[in-house]
């Protein structure tokens, strides 16, 4: 009786906030002495200049990783860290990395983001010492962030469902989620707690592998497809290989 009433909860904050993110500005009913609708911060006083190509109407961002397109107002990136994300000269990680970070360049400072890396356990990106939340995609947050990424090195198990989990949490627009999917896999009870959670949320979801995919019907493939996302795969063994990461 209790999980049905907790999971759609979280469906309706999550709602609660996407509207409120879908109409920015919108007035509503409140005395016109009422405080103004707090402003993403500013990195300076200078005027701010538009260099997205990507501005939808709404004010919506629009950015994509691995050719899969997505636009929203809050994005949340899931990066698998673990040990098999290394592979030879840690490909598959390297090129995660460069994409995560040209993603996060789409956004203006308008729209919010987080990353969320994990191995056996889930972290967060926390530039303002205020865990569980999403940071606003001002100029000096997406340089902490490539710098928190360029940070990230495999090792490690994989636990993938409580990064996803904790992804859900933050009520995004998109989810955009890195792995090679290793073991342990996701059994369908996971994988449906994960979609009943998201709901609202889509999912797109990045796998890679060495040579062609082995099964085009996995639990990446089943939770981007019941979210409404998309998913891509990636096959490393056509990467440049990268660099050797130690561990932090």
């Amino acid at each position: 009786m209790f999980r049905p009433l907790i999971l759609c909860a979280v469906a309706l904050l999550c709602g609660a906030g996407h509207a409120d993110a879908a109409t920015p500005g919108k007035a509503k009913d409140r005395p016109a002495t009422a405080e103004k609708t707090p402003q993403p911060p500013r990195d300076d006083d200078r005027p701010i200049p538009d260099k997205s190509i990507y501005r939808l109407p709404g004010g919506k961002a629009h950015t994509s990783m691995f050719g899969i397109e997505a636009e929203g107002y809050k994005f949340v990136y899931v990066l698998d860290r673990s040990a098999s994300m290394g592979g030879p000269g840690a490909a598959a990680l390297k090129a995660a990395k460069a994409e995560l970070i040209a993603s996060l360049n789409n956004l203006e400072r308008t729209h919010q983001f987080q990353i969320v890396v994990y191995n056996d356990r889930p972290t967060m990106f926390n530039p303002t010492g205020d865990p569980q939340r999403a940071v606003f995609a001002t100029e000096q947050n997406k340089e902490e962030a490539a710098k928190f990424i360029e940070s990230i090195a495999p090792f490690g198990g994989t636990q993938h469902d409580d990064a996803l989990v904790m992804a859900v949490k933050l009520c995004p627009n998109v989810i955009f989620w890195l792995t090679d999917a290793d073991d342990p896999k996701l059994g369908a009870a996971k994988q449906e707690r994960v979609n009943r959670m998201a709901a609202g949320i889509t999912i797109h979801a990045v796998e890679f592998g060495g040579g062609p995919q082995a099964d085009a019907n996995n639990f990446l493939v089943k939770i981007a497809r019941e979210s409404g996302g998309k998913h891509a795969y990636v096959d490393v063994s056509k990467l440049p290989a990268a660099s050797g990461d130690k561990p932090r």
